[in-house]
């Protein structure tokens, strides 16, 4: 019951802030699309393709909601977060790559739900036989899958007041050993992929669960924020029948659905679910895209998460980084610098064309005194043999 209401919580402060939040959300929207997009592809020089699947994922309300939401709904913030995002999309994402099946990660059909409404996704922790840079690149597909698969069913939805904005994960640890953790590609993900796509699991019921498994909880929750370790659960098999019910559960974990291998996947629609296997992974280096060159932003950019340093972005170096490793003061000063004469050029240059012809005046002036002394000298004496100008009386 505990679970149930924690969960009932925290859907319904999310929704409350969607419902607050949405006509911002639109607006927020209609900025990026109509300012910041076009600003990105000139920028970027972005062909139409791309500048249209860029469109996409801004039109996304559900994801621009989430990122928001993890900025507090600060306008320049999210701002800020979402051009970081798009930048890091079209480093990893782009150009479109046909989409790949998820070995151990099923998606329930999609009218099976949780009790508030939420598509259902189960994990099965095993290990993958591929190099780390190959699977950080399917983590980072994996992710985008799952999020358009949950625009869809927020497309789709008739449920406008409750329309689902997250997944509910069972995350099975049962194949999982203490060997094959690997920690530098979890700390990879909470630092470089999570914050790319925030907000996208509502809740994490653990389940097969053992003392084995306790050096790495022990481990993991170390490194995950307070927010996130409130949505973990380690139910046990009564209790996670109770909260789903049996009709909402495989029979791997004693519900009454088809065993999960043959359940429908609706994220792979076309391939059976008992098909899926690891070899649908690129195998070799050579499959992998072509690397990006090294691409420089201005300190003035919009699309700089440093304004005021040059930056480099490139796919193969992650987000984007200090041109010179690291913040100097002298190009803060010639970003704060270039800022001053483009706001100030048209006085400055006014300023000194005046000076410049004072001066000229001024030169001019003193060689006709000094070539005709004479005419300077009875020049003065007229003026001083006037005196003051007396006002007539009358």
């Amino acid at each position: 019951m505990e679970t149930r209401k924690r969960l009932q919580k925290n859907r319904d402060a999310l929704l409350e802030q969607y419902h607050t939040n949405l006509d911002d959300v639109y607006n927020l929207q209609d900025t990026l699309i109509r300012d910041v997009l076009p600003s990105v592809t000139d920028e970027l020089e972005l062909g139409p393709e791309a500048q249209e699947w860029a469109k996409e994922w801004l039109s996304d309300t559900s994801s621009i909601f989430r990122i928001s939401r993890r900025h507090k709904f600060t306008r320049s913030f999210s701002l800020e977060a979402i051009q970081r995002t798009l930048l890091w999309r079209l480093d990893n994402l782009w150009p479109i790559e046909s989409p790949i099946s998820i070995p151990n990660l099923h998606c329930l059909p999609s009218n099976i739900r949780d009790p508030f409404g939420r598509p259902i996704l189960v994990l099965e922790v095993n290990p993958v036989d591929v190099t780390q840079d190959l699977l950080k690149r399917f983590l980072i597909r994996a992710f985008e899958q799952l999020r358009l698969h949950l625009k869809k069913l927020y497309d789709d939805s008739e449920d406008n007041l409750r329309p689902p904005l997250q997944y509910i994960a069972l995350f099975d640890l049962s194949q999982l050993s203490f060997q094959s953790i690997n920690i530098d590609l979890f700390t990879w993900s909470l630092r470089e992929v999570i914050p790319r796509f925030p907000g996208m699991i509502a809740g994490v019921f653990v389940l097969n669960y053992s003392w084995t498994h306790s050096g790495f909880w022990s481990i993991l929750k170390r490194l995950l924020p307070e927010s996130a370790l409130s949505r973990v659960f380690f139910p046990s098999k009564e209790e996670l029948i109770n909260f789903f019910s049996p009709t909402a559960l495989p029979q791997d974990y004693g519900g009454d659905l088809s065993r999960l291998s043959l359940l429908e996947d609706p994220m792979n629609p076309r391939m059976h679910p008992a098909k899926l296997e690891v070899t649908c992974l690129p195998s070799t280096p050579s499959s992998a895209p072509p690397p990006r060159t090294i691409s420089w932003l201005s300190p003035t950019s919009i699309l700089n998460p440093f304004f005021g340093y040059p930056v480099s972005t490139s796919s193969t170096r992650g987000p984007p980084s200090f041109r010179h490793g690291r913040r100097r003061k002298r190009d803060l000063v010639r970003t704060l610098l270039t800022l001053f004469w483009i706001r100030w050029r048209k006085h400055i240059t006014f300023g000194l064309c005046l000076t410049i012809i004072l001066v000229i005046w001024r030169l001019s002036f003193a060689r006709i005194t000094l070539r005709f002394p004479k005419g300077n000298f009875m020049l003065r004496w007229f003026m001083s043999s006037r005196g003051p100008i007396q006002p007539k009386l009358t």
